[in-house]
C-alpha cells in the first residue's frame, strides 16, 4: 500500500510538471493579434481603411522554422505597413541569425519600418545588426523620418532611438537631447499627420508635448505576468504595478498605442500574457 500511495504521489507530480511545461510553452508561444481603430478628422480620407501592423520586442524569441508562426500572423493581419519598435535583439542570448532571418521575411509581406530600443543600445554587436538591417529592406527610420502614402494622400512615419544612445539614463542632460532632437524632428516634418514609433511608453508626456497623432512603443512586455484585476506586474523602468503595459493611451491628443511584445528577456516566461501582433487600423472621420 506505501509503495502504491508512493507511486501515485510521483504520478501527480509528474503530471503537474508535465501539465506546467505545457502551459508555461502555450503561453509563450501562442502569439494573439489585437485589433485597434483609431478614428480622427485628421486621418486623411485617402488612408481610412489602413493597417498598420506593430511588432514590438522580439528578442530573438523561437516562434517556429525561421520564425513561420509569427510571420503567418504578420501576413494575415493584411498590413499595409508594418513597424518595428525595438528589441529585436536580446543583448543577454544575441542569437543575430533569428533576428536577420525575420528581418529577411516580413519585408516579403509589406514595407517595413524599424526603430532601436534598449537591448539595441547594449549590445556589443549592434554594428553586425546595422548591417544587416542597412543590407535589406528594411527602413531604419531613427534618423530619417519616411512618409507613407496612398492615392495622392501622405502622412509622416517618424522614428527616435531608445533613450540609452543619448547617454547614461541618470543623467538629466540625456533625457534633455532625447526631447530636443525628438522636437526638432517632429517640427520639420512636412505633412500634417504623424506617426512615431518610440521604444519606450512611460514617455508618453514626452511625445505628446510634440505635434504627434500615434505613438507606437513596446518595452513593457505586457508586466510580464498578467493577473485578472492587477493586470501587469512589472515593467522594465516603471517597476511595480505598472501604468502603460498594452493597449491604448491618450494624452494631449496623442494616443499611445502598447504592444505586449513578442518574447521575454531576463525573466523568462510569460504568465496570462500571450505574445501580440499590434492592428491599427486608420479611420478616417473626414
Amino acid at each position: 500500500m506505501k509503495i502504491f500511495n508512493k507511486l501515485k504521489v510521483s504520478q501527480v507530480i509528474l503530471g503537474f510538471i508535465i501539465a506546467s511545461a505545457r502551459f508555461l510553452w502555450t503561453e509563450d508561444k501562442h502569439i494573439v493579434t489585437t485589433n485597434y481603430t483609431y478614428s480622427s478628422k485628421r486621418v486623411p480620407k485617402s488612408f481610412d481603411g489602413y493597417k498598420i501592423v506593430q511588432v514590438s520586442d522580439f528578442h530573438n524569441a523561437y516562434f517556429g522554422r525561421r520564425s513561420k508562426h509569427l510571420l503567418k500572423a504578420v501576413e494575415a493581419a493584411r498590413p499595409d505597413a508594418i513597424v518595428i519598435t525595438g528589441d529585436i535583439v536580446d543583448r543577454r542570448t544575441p542569437y543575430l541569425k533569428r533576428a536577420a532571418v525575420l528581418i529577411e521575411k516580413i519585408t516579403k509581406i509589406q514595407k517595413t519600418f524599424y526603430v532601436t530600443g534598449n537591448h539595441e543600445a547594449h549590445y556589443k554587436h549592434f554594428n553586425k545588426l546595422y548591417d544587416v538591417i542597412g543590407r535589406s529592406d528594411v527602413r531604419n527610420i531613427t534618423k530619417h523620418s519616411a512618409e507613407l502614402e496612398k492615392n495622392g494622400e501622405k502622412i509622416n512615419l517618424a522614428g527616435i532611438n531608445d533613450v540609452w544612445f543619448f547617454g547614461d539614463e541618470v543623467n538629466p542632460k540625456t533625457y534633455r537631447n532625447f526631447k530636443q532632437e525628438l522636437a526638432d524632428k517632429v517640427n520639420t516634418l512636412p505633412h500634417d499627420f504623424t506617426v512615431l514609433l518610440a521604444h519606450r511608453p512611460e514617455l508618453l508626456p514626452v511625445y505628446s508635448e510634440n505635434n504627434i497623432d500615434i505613438v507606437f512603443s513596446g518595452h513593457a512586455h505586457g508586466g510580464q505576468i498578467r493577473l485578472p484585476v492587477v493586470k501587469g506586474l512589472y515593467a522594465p523602468h516603471q517597476g511595480v504595478n505598472p501604468k502603460y503595459t498594452e493597449g491604448t493611451h491618450e494624452q494631449n491628443g496623442t494616443t499611445m498605442v502598447v504592444s505586449r511584445g513578442l518574447g521575454n528577456s531576463r525573466f523568462p516566461f510569460r504568465v496570462f500574457n500571450h505574445p501580440e501582433v499590434v492592428v491599427v487600423e486608420l479611420r478616417s472621420e473626414a
